[in-house]
C-alpha cells in the first residue's frame, strides 16, 4: 500500500513540475521582427583575434538575419556573393533572475572554407524608428 501511495505522489509531483515549467516558458516573449542594437563579442579562430562591438541587427521570425558591420559592410543569411556561410542566429530568450527583465541572445558563425568567425550577440534595444 505504501508503495502505491509513493508512486501516486511521485507522479503528481512530476506532473505538476512539468506543467509549471511549460507555464514559465510560455510567459517568455519572442522578440518582434525589426531592427535592434546589439552588443557583439567577435572571435576569429584563424587569427585568434577578439573584439567587442555595438552594431545594428535585423530580426525576423526569431532569428538574426542581418548584421550591419561598423565598417559599412553587412553579413546576412541566405545567398551571398562573398563565398561565406552564415549559420545560427536563433534567438534565445531568458529572464534575468534579479531584475525580471527579458534578455535576448544568439550566436552566429561565419565560415568561408579557410576561416571561421564567431559572433556572440546580446540584443539591447530596438533601433528607433526602424521597427518592421
Amino acid at each position: 500500500m505504501k508503495k502505491y501511495l509513493f508512486i501516486i505522489i511521485l507522479l503528481a509531483v512530476l506532473s505538476h513540475s512539468k506543467t509549471y515549467a511549460a507555464a514559465t516558458d510560455s510567459t517568455l516573449k519572442m522578440l518582434p521582427d525589426g531592427r535592434y542594437f546589439a552588443d557583439v563579442a567577435y572571435y576569429n579562430y584563424a587569427t585568434y583575434t577578439s573584439a567587442d562591438y555595438n552594431v545594428k541587427i535585423k530580426v525576423k521570425d526569431g532569428f538574426v538575419k542581418l548584421m550591419y558591420l561598423n565598417n559599412g559592410g553587412v553579413v546576412h543569411d541566405g545567398i551571398n556573393s562573398e563565398g561565406y556561410q552564415f549559420t545560427g542566429g536563433k534567438i534565445k530568450v531568458s529572464k534575468d533572475k534579479h531584475t525580471g527583465k527579458l534578455e535576448y541572445t544568439t550566436q552566429i558563425t561565419i565560415s568561408n572554407g579557410n576561416n571561421i568567425s564567431s559572433y556572440n550577440i546580446h540584443i539591447e534595444k530596438e533601433a528607433a524608428g526602424e521597427a518592421e
